[in-house]
């Protein structure tokens, strides 16, 4: 087979912490089960509760911050020795990877800190984490700027990996009390709303994370088949999209044999 005829694969919201070990090794063996048959793995954001691209750290010594990470990042880090495209989009517990993946790892990560088109067969096609699709969350955009500055990233670098992720892990706390703890059983209407607005400005798929919900809508724009797909969430979840060249995209929910 060749690589422009292998699948892509999309995942998001994994939000490991390294303290559960079952769901880290079924992950590893759901990449494991679809290595040949996959060129890209595109992750959506929030692979990890937190992960920040910290200089000059070396995954061998026991000082590295996310020693309890280490089996997914190897596992990565296996995938791209095979020569399987890896694609990260920051989410909102990823921050200043662009060189991360390469520096600790040798790994030849494409990173994107907010988004990026693709051309998937004939489709034009949005790919985000999809923190931004409610423009009425102006709180949070607000803070998302404060955060992702230079200035905020060398804060975080000066206090370093220990008191850093003791804070985010209270921010983490506090936004899942606010945004998941009493979520409802249905989507969000504000990720299809941000499509429909991707549509109108001529993207034909939209693939977003963030809300955890696997979501697919399908829309008539102009003439034009257009979709909408969540990644929806791991742990939860375990669902994951596919995209099988030329046109075929498919979400799914893998179980463990």
């Amino acid at each position: 087979m060749n690589q422009i005829e292998k699948d892509w694969l999309f995942v998001s919201d994994a939000h490991f912490t390294g303290r559960e070990s079952g769901e880290m090794e079924a992950f590893l063996r759901f990449l494991d089960s679809e290595k040949e048959r996959i060129s890209h793995l595109v992750i959506l954001g929030d692979l990890f509760e937190f992960l920040f691209g910290f200089k000059k750290i070396d995954p061998n010594e026991k000082t590295f911050p996310f020693i309890e990470y280490l089996p997914i990042l190897k596992g990565l880090r296996d995938l791209s020795r095979q020569g399987i495209r890896i694609k990260y989009f920051e989410g909102n517990h990823d921050f200043f990877l662009l060189s991360f993946f390469s520096e600790c790892f040798g790994m030849d990560v494409e990173v994107y800190p907010e988004k990026n088109e693709e051309r998937l067969g004939e489709k034009k096609v949005w790919i985000s984490h999809g923190d931004l699709s409610n423009p009425k969350l102006w709180r949070y955009r607000f803070f998302r700027r404060l955060i992702r500055n230079r200035w905020t990233y060398g804060l975080i670098e000066l206090v370093g990996p220990k008191i850093s992720r003791r804070v985010a892990r209270w921010l983490s706390q506090r936004s899942y009390q606010k945004n998941h703890a009493s979520m409802t059983p249905y989507p969000p209407p504000e990720f299809k709303a941000f499509a429909h607005q991707k549509f109108l400005e001529g993207f034909d798929i939209v693939i977003l994370g963030h809300s955890h919900f696997p979501e697919e809508v399908e829309e008539q724009m102009n003439g034009r088949r257009c979709l909408y797909y969540n990644v929806g969430d791991w742990m939860e979840h375990r669902s994951f999209l596919r995209f099988t060249p030329p046109d075929r995209f498919k979400l799914e929910t893998w179980k463990d044999e």
